[in-house]
C-alpha cells in the first residue's frame, strides 16, 4: 500500500510538489505564531524594565522590606542583618532569579545634637549601612581616635554646613536621662556610581543618618535597648531572566508574599501587569495579522488539491469498480496527505523559523536589518503548533475525496453537467458580507475617539477592527464575481451572432465553468488587494510614526543642560533664588568643528498663565527663542499634502523679530481667549517648585504677532493618567517670545539646547566632542579626563541628550511596530509567491485538462491563432479583469481602513493628522512579479499548444 501511495505522489510530482509548499508554507505561519510571540513578550518585558528604571530612576526589578525590631529582642545588629538575609533567601527560593545587588540598613533613632562650630538642635539617627566602604568613594577624612568616628553625605553636609574633622554631639538616652556621646565626622562620603544597582536608596534619600562601623552600631544599641531599630532591605534581581514562561508565575508568587507580609514591596508586579495587557494585545495583533495570510495558503492548497482530485477522478472510479470502499480510498488518500503534511511539517519548523527571525529582524516594510534579535528563539511550542497545522491540512486535503468516492460513473457524469449556482451566490451571501463590513466601518469610525484612549490606557484592542479590512476584500471578490458572470453572460447576448467559432466556443466555455473558474477569481483578487492594503498600511505607520517624531523634536538633536538652582533665605523672611548658567561657548563650538550647522538655546516653560480681556488660561507653553539662530536651527515638519500653517513658518519668525515685545501664539490659544494679530495679552510665570508651589514672581505685557497651527517642538494634545489608569486629553496652548526679552523681564532659567546636524554627522559626534578630548568639563579639564572618566562623561550626556533618529529606531524596535512591520512583509511576499505559482500552474493544469477539446478544435480546422484568441479571451474575464479588480478594491480598502487600523499605533491626536502613503515603488514591484507571472503562464500555454498532437489527443479522447 505505501508503494502506491508513493508511487502515486511521483506520478504527479509537481503539482504534489507544488502542494507540498503551500502546506510548507501555511505549517510555517502557523509554527512563526509561538516563536513570534514569546520572542515580543520577551522584547516588550525587557523593554518595560528598563523604560520604568529610566523613567522612576531606580532599578526595576527589586523587592523589599521596610520596618522596625524591637532592639531588646537582637543581641547585635549582626543577628538584625541575619534576619533580613532570611528574608532574601525565602523570597528567592520562589522568584529563582539572580541577585544583582543587596542594600541593608539599619537604624536608631538618634537624637537632638549640637555641632561643634556653632549648629544647634539639630536632629541626627545613627545609620549602619554594610555596604558603604565598598559602594561610596570618600571625599574628605580626618580622623579623631579619641571619640566615635562616623561618616555624612554630601547632602548632609551642604544642609548643616558641616565639615571632615568636626565633632557632633548626640544625646542619647540612658538608665539616668541623657548622656551625651561625641562623633566625629571622619569622613564624607558620596556614591561611586549614583547608577549602581546597590542604591536602591541613595545616600541622599537617606536623609540625616550619621553612618558608624558595626562595633560603634552595636554599642549603641545598649544606649537604645528600649527602642526599636528600623530597616529597610532592597533586593535587585536580574530582570532580564524573566520571561514570558515565568512572568506569570513570578507574579503569583510575589502577590502571595504581598499577602502573607504586610510590610513586603516590590515594582515588579506593576511592570507584570503593564506587560500582561500587552501580551493579550500583541497576541490578539498577530492573529488578526495572520489570519487574512492563513487564509490565502488555504484557497492556495484548495486550489492545488482540487486540481490534483480533478486529475484523479478516474482513478477513484477504478479504484471503486474493482471492489475498494469509500473507507479504504479514504485511507489510501489519508496516506497520500499524511506523507505530504509530514514533509510539509518538518519543513515549516524549519522555514516558520528562518521566516519569524527575518520578520523580527525588520524595521521597516520590506527592509530587513541585522540588529539584535536575541529574544526571538527556538520554543518547544513550535511543535505542537505544527502538529496541529498538519492535522488540519491533512483533513482539508483528504475530506474532500469522500465526497467523490462515487458508486458509479453515472453520478461522475451527472456532476460533471452540473449547472448549479454556489451556495453563496443563491444566498447573497457576498451582498451580506459587504453590508456587514460596511456597518462595521461605520461603527469603529464613530468610536474612533473611544478606540483611541483605550490602545492608551493599554486595554486590549478588539482584533475584528483589523480584520474588517480582509472580510471587506474577501466579499468585494465574491461581489466582483458575480457581476464577471453576469458580464459574460450579457456580452454574449449581445454580441453573439458577430462571435468567430473561436470567441463562441470561448463565451461558450466561460458561461459553462464560470460557477466553477470563480474560485480563482476570489484568489487573486484576495492576494493582489491583500498586498496593496499590507504595503500601504505599513508604509503609512512608518511614515506617520516617522513625521510625528521629527515634528515633537523639532530639530536634529536636543541637550538639556543641569542649571544649579540657588536659595537663600533673607533676613525679612523672604527667598532669593538664582540659576548658574552653564558655558554655552561649548555648543557654538560645535559649529566651528563642522559637527552642527545651527546651535540655539530654547527657554521652556510649562507653567505660564495667560490672561486677555476676560478670559484666562493656566499651563500654558512657553518657548523663549533667539529667531535667527531658531530659524537655522529648527525643523517643521510639514503635512503630507501641504503646510501645517497657512504660510512658511520663517514668515512668522521674521515678524517675531521686528516685534521685541511681540509673541507668537497657537491657534487653539487665539481661539480660547478670541486673539487676533495685533491684540495684546498679559502672561506670568511662577518661582521654581523647589522654592514654591504656586507663587508668580513677574508678568509682562506683550503684543500678538502672528498665529501659528503648529510650531517646531509644540504638541497641542498632551494625555493624562489618573491613579486608576483613565487616560484624558489636554489642549496645549503655546505662547514663543524673543529670548532676550523674556531673559531681561524674568531672569535667567533653565533652557534646552537645539541643535541641527551637519551632513553626515550624527549624535555620536555631538557625545564625542562634548564628553572627549576637546570638551570643556566644569569638573576637570581634558588633558587629565582618564578614560573611564571619559566613559562617565559621554554616558551622562547620552542621557541627557534627545535626538529625532535615535526616536526613531526606538519606535521601530517597539513590539507592536515590529510586528505590523515583520507580518506585513511576509504577508506581502508570501502574495507573491502564491500569486505567482497559484496563477500559473492552475492555467497550465486547465489546458492539459482540455487538451482534447483543444485536439477537437485542431480537427475540426480551427487554428492555432483562433486557440490562441480563445484563450487570451478567457485569460481577460477569469485574470485580467480579477487582478484589477483586486488592484482597485486595495486601494478602496487602503481608502477606507488605514487610517482607522491606524488608531492601534497612532492613538494620539497630533498637529500633523494621519496621511495614508501609497509608494509607487510597492505598487510597481507587485505590477511587476504578476506581469512576469502573465507573460511566462502565456509562453508556458503557447508552447505547450504547439507541442499538442492532434491525433495523439483524439485516441485520448476514445481511450477515455
Amino acid at each position: 500500500m505505501f508503494g502506491f501511495v508513493i508511487n502515486k505522489l511521483k506520478n504527479r510530482k509537481w503539482l504534489n510538489l507544488c502542494l507540498l509548499m503551500g502546506v510548507a508554507l501555511f505549517i510555517a505561519l502557523f509554527v512563526c505564531h509561538p516563536m513570534f510571540e514569546k520572542g515580543a513578550g520577551n522584547q516588550i518585558l525587557d523593554r518595560l524594565f528598563t523604560d520604568h528604571a529610566t523613567q522612576q530612576n531606580e532599578f526595576p526589578a527589586q523587592m523589599s522590606r521596610e520596618g522596625t525590631y524591637v532592639v531588646a529582642d537582637y543581641p547585635d545588629s549582626q543577628s538584625v542583618l541575619d534576619k533580613l538575609s532570611g528574608y532574601e533567601k525565602k523570597w528567592t527560593e520562589y522568584v529563582d532569579i539572580n541577585k544583582v545587588s543587596s542594600q541593608q540598613l539599619i537604624t536608631l533613632s538618634g537624637g537632638r545634637a549640637d555641632t561643634e562650630f556653632g549648629g544647634l538642635n539639630h536632629y541626627f539617627t545613627i545609620g549602619y549601612l554594610p555596604g558603604l566602604s565598598e559602594y561610596a568613594d570618600v571625599v574628605k577624612s580626618q580622623t579623631d581616635t579619641a571619640t566615635f568616628e562616623c561618616s555624612i553625605s554630601e547632602k548632609t553636609m551642604d544642609h548643616y554646613g558641616l565639615v571632615a574633622g568636626e565633632k557632633i554631639y548626640l544625646h542619647v538616652p540612658d538608665g539616668s536621662g541623657k548622656k551625651e556621646i561625641s562623633f566625629v565626622i571622619s569622613q564624607i562620603c558620596r556614591e561611586k556610581d549614583i547608577n549602581d544597582p546597590y542604591w536602591a536608596k541613595t545616600l541622599s534619600d537617606m536623609g540625616d543618618v550619621i553612618f558608624v562601623s558595626q562595633d560603634v552600631f552595636d554599642e549603641m544599641m545598649q544606649y537604645y535597648s528600649e527602642d526599636n531599630i528600623s530597616y529597610s532591605d532592597f533586593l535587585m534581581l536580574d530582570y532580564r531572566q524573566i520571561n514570558t514562561e515565568n512572568a506569570s508565575l513570578y507574579d503569583g508568587y510575589m502577590e502571595q508574599f504581598k499577602d502573607a507580609d504586610k510590610l513586603y514591596n516590590d515594582n515588579i508586579r506593576d511592570t507584570l501587569e503593564r506587560f500582561f495587557t500587552q501580551q493579550k494585545t500583541i497576541k490578539l495583533m498577530l492573529w488578526a495579522l495572520e489570519l487574512p495570510c492563513l487564509v490565502l495558503l488555504i484557497l492556495f492548497i484548495r486550489m492545488i488539491s482540487a486540481q490534483i482530485l480533478s486529475l484523479e477522478e478516474n482513478d477513484i472510479l477504478v479504484l471503486r469498480s474493482r471492489g475498494a470502499t469509500k473507507l479504504q480510498v479514504f485511507i489510501l488518500y489519508l496516506q497520500q496527505s499524511g506523507i505530504i503534511a509530514f514533509a510539509g511539517c518538518v519543513l515549516g519548523i524549519v522555514l516558520g523559523y528562518i521566516m519569524c527571525r527575518a520578520a523580527a529582524s525588520t524595521d521597516g516594510f520590506l527592509r530587513f536589518t541585522a540588529k539584535d534579535i536575541g529574544t526571538y528563539r527556538f520554543v518547544w511550542q513550535m511543535l505542537v503548533y505544527a502538529v496541529a497545522a498538519a492535522v488540519i491540512m491533512v483533513l482539508f486535503i483528504t475530506v474532500p475525496v469522500w465526497k467523490k468516492s462515487k458508486d458509479a460513473i453515472s453520478e461522475r457524469s451527472r456532476e460533471r453537467i452540473s449547472k448549479k449556482k454556489p451556495l453563496w451566490e443563491k444566498c447573497f451571501i457576498d451582498v451580506i458580507l459587504l453590508a456587514l463590513s460596511a456597518y462595521l466601518l461605520y461603527n469603529y469610525n464613530k468610536q474612533k475617539s473611544t478606540l483611541a484612549i483605550s490602545v492608551l490606557e493599554n486595554r486590549s484592542i478588539d482584533p475584528v477592527m483589523i480584520l474588517d479590512n480582509s472580510l471587506f476584500i474577501f466579499a468585494v471578490a465574491l461581489l466582483c464575481v458575480r457581476l464577471t458572470g453576469l458580464i459574460i453572460l450579457l456580452v454574449d447576448r449581445l454580441f453573439k451572432k458577430h462571435f468567430s467559432p473561436a470567441m463562441y466556443a470561448s463565451f461558450l466555455q466561460l458561461k459553462r465553468t464560470r460557477y466553477n473558474q470563480g474560485f480563482l477569481a476570489v484568489f487573486l483578487i484576495m492576494t493582489v488587494a491583500g498586498g496593496i492594503f499590507d504595503a500601504n498600511m505599513a508604509r503609512t505607520m512608518n511614515s506617520n510614526m516617522e513625521k510625528r517624531i521629527v515634528y515633537n523634536v523639532g530639530c536634529d538633536a536636543i541637550y538639556n543642560e543641569d542649571f544649579r538652582l540657588r536659595i537663600q533665605k533673607n533676613k525679612d523672611g523672604s527667598v532669593s533664588w538664582m540659576y548658574d548658567e552653564p558655558d554655552f561657548g561649548k555648543y557654538e563650538s560645535l559649529k566651528n568643528e563642522g559637527i552642527c550647522d545651527g546651535v540655539t538655546r530654547v527657554l521652556e516653560d510649562e507653567r505660564v498663565d495667560i490672561s486677555a480681556g476676560s478670559g484666562s488660561i493656566s499651563d500654558a507653553y512657553l518657548m523663549a527663542i533667539n529667531t535667527k539662530e531658531f530659524g537655522e536651527t529648527a525643523k517643521l515638519q510639514s503635512d503630507q499634502n501641504d503646510d501645517i500653517n497657512d504660510a512658511h513658518w520663517f514668515n512668522y519668525l521674521n515678524e517675531l523679530a521686528k516685534e521685541p515685545d511681540g509673541v507668537i501664539i497657537s491657534s487653539n490659544l487665539a481661539k480660547a481667549l478670541g486673539l487676533k494679530v495685533g491684540d495684546s495679552l498679559n502672561y506670568s510665570r511662577y518661582v521654581p517648585e523647589a522654592v514654591d508651589d504656586d507663587q508668580i514672581y513677574a508678568s509682562e505685557n506683550v503684543k500678538v504677532c502672528a498665529i501659528v497651527k503648529g510650531f517646531p517642538g509644540y504638541e497641542r494634545y498632551t494625555y493624562e493618567t489618573d491613579a486608576e489608569g483613565n487616560v484624558t486629553e489636554q489642549e496645549k496652548y503655546l505662547i514663543v517670545a524673543n529670548y532676550a526679552t523674556v531673559v531681561e523681564k524674568f531672569g535667567m532659567t533653565p533652557y534646552s539646547v537645539w541643535m541641527n546636524l551637519s551632513k553626515g554627522k550624527t549624535v555620536d559626534d555631538i557625545v564625542g566632542y562634548l564628553g572627549g578630548e576637546n570638551s570643556e568639563n566644569s569638573d576637570s579639564t581634558a588633558d587629565n579626563l582618564t578614560d573611564t572618566k571619559s566613559e562617565k562623561v559621554q554616558s551622562e550626556i547620552y542621557r541627557n541628550i534627545t535626538s529625532a533618529q535615535q526616536l526613531i529606531d526606538e519606535n521601530k524596535n517597539s513590539a507592536t511596530v515590529q510586528i505590523t512591520n515583520g507580518m506585513f512583509t511576509l504577508s506581502f511576499i508570501l502574495s507573491l509567491i502564491v500569486c505567482s505559482v497559484g496563477f500559473l500552474l492552475y492555467w497550465v493544469m486547465t489546458l492539459k485538462q482540455r487538451e482534447l477539446q483543444f485536439g477537437i478544435y485542431r480537427a475540426m480546422g480551427m487554428r492555432m491563432r483562433e486557440v490562441k484568441a480563445m484563450l487570451l479571451n478567457e485569460q481577460i474575464f477569469l485574470s485580467f479583469l480579477p487582478l484589477l479588480a483586486g488592484a482597485g478594491i486595495g486601494i478602496a480598502a487602503t481608502a477606507m481602513f488605514v487610517r482607522l487600523i491606524s488608531i492601534i499605533y497612532l492613538p494620539q491626536k497630533h498637529n500633523i493628522g494621519v496621511n495614508v502613503y501609497i509608494y509607487q515603488s510597492d505598487m510597481l514591484e507587485l505590477a511587476g512579479v504578476l506581469f512576469v507571472a502573465v507573460a511566462v503562464c502565456y509562453v508556458v500555454i503557447s508552447r505547450l499548444l504547439k507541442s499538442m498532437k492532434i491525433a495523439q489527443a483524439l485516441r485520448l479522447g476514445e481511450d477515455s
